[in-house]
């Protein structure tokens, strides 16, 4: 099946890109590396008169260490993320989340900004991301604003994004203190769909009580979810009564949408046993070397 005939439109800056997307308003689309948009196009879901190419623009695709964190351009790709040598040894739990996603040739292709704009509430990354507390960095005709990932998403396939803003960075603050990282996930179809349960743990410990804990989901609600008021588990000693007490939590802000993948009672249970099996293994002693 054919895309319905399009302009496609090459900026060579943000600002000129933003222009663009104000001067068609909902005729027009940012394109990236286009996996998503485009078979949406050719499936008539969607259709814009007018494309915006972002790949035209230079510098957007760069992966940087900063102050023990990282920067991690719109533009870079899946794959580049996935085999990222300061990815891999700063955050070696997101470059695992971005390996998930579909095969090589889609990584190839998938960008991180058309990934986290596209606001699916099935995807790999964000629940990584949300447990290690990232940031995107917008872009528009009012300037530029730093959002907190877990605030970017409003709902099913909706963001923080105002009419002409790009979200142009990704930046991912150095991670707590002797904590952990994990992303699991548990897919009900093939090991490449979409997953029906991702989740993402970043744990602390404290001898052998809980530290600071930040859990990331996806598939349990309308979008990706940071769980909320995991601080009062702080200090408590890790034992299977404080995993059940940790899972009820989240168990209270989760909203399930039965789909191909599962009923929403059975992505509630596969939760709890998905975020319960992490935890567990986050709180085993580390082996030695």
């Amino acid at each position: 099946m054919t895309i319905p005939a399009f302009d496609l439109l090459r900026p060579r800056t943000v600002a000129e890109a933003s222009r663009m997307l104000l001067d068609h308003g909902e005729e027009a689309r940012p394109i990236a590396g286009g996996t998503t948009l485009v078979i949406l196009m050719k499936q008539r879901a969607l259709r814009f008169s007018h494309l915006v190419d972002l790949q035209s623009i230079p510098g957007l695709d760069r992966i940087t260490e900063t102050d023990g964190g990282l920067s991690i351009g719109a533009l870079a790709t899946h794959r580049s993320v996935e085999r990222s040598p300061v990815v891999l040894r700063r955050a070696p739990a997101l470059a695992h989340a971005f390996s998930c996603v579909g095969n090589v040739r889609i990584r190839e292709t998938a960008s991180v900004g058309g990934n986290l704009a596209h606001a699916d509430y099935r995807l790999d990354p964000p629940p990584v991301l949300l447990a290690l507390d990232a940031e995107v960095v917008l872009a528009g005709a009012g300037g530029t604003r730093v959002v907190a990932l877990e605030d970017f998403y409003r709902g099913m396939y909706e963001t923080a994004l105002e009419p002409g803003e790009l979200l142009l960075e990704v930046r991912v603050p150095r991670a707590p203190a002797a904590s952990r990282t994990v992303y699991s996930r548990f897919s009900s179809l093939s090991a490449n769909d979409w997953p029906c349960i991702g989740a993402a743990v970043c744990l602390s410990l404290e001898g052998e009580r809980m530290g600071e804990l930040r859990i990331g989901l996806s598939g349990v609600a309308e979008a990706p979810l940071l769980a909320a008021g995991l601080g009062r588990f702080r200090q408590e000693r890790c034992s299977e009564e404080l995993w059940d007490a940790v899972c009820a939590a989240i168990d209270e802000q989760i909203s399930p949408v039965s789909d191909l993948r599962g009923s929403a009672d059975y992505k509630r249970e596969m939760t709890r046993v998905l975020v319960k099996r992490t935890l567990q293994g986050q709180a085993r002693p580390a082996p030695s070397p």
